[in-house]
């Protein structure tokens, strides 16, 4: 599964399901009202705080940049469990 890493089509499928997630989170939040609890990755933050269109642009594919591509695809993945 390590060749996976880094690859764009798998990093767009979890941008996606973070921004899934996202939306019943905020769904729920509606109904319920925000619960204020701290992040899993951000342990400084509180997770309905996170801006996540600046992380989701932040950790991105990047074309001739492997490392940087999977350390984002890493963060990603952190960000499914955060959500």
């Amino acid at each position: 599964m390590a060749y996976l890493l880094g690859n764009p089509n798998c990093m767009e499928s979890l941008r996606k399901d973070i921004t899934d997630l996202q939306g019943a989170i905020i769904d729920v939040f509606s109904r319920a009202g925000a619960v204020r609890y701290p992040s899993w990755k951000f342990p400084n933050k509180v997770s309905c705080d996170l801006d996540l269109v600046a992380l989701l642009e932040h950790y991105d594919y990047v074309e001739n940049d492997p490392e940087c591509t999977q350390h984002s695809h890493v963060m990603l993945l952190e960000l499914v469990i955060d959500r």
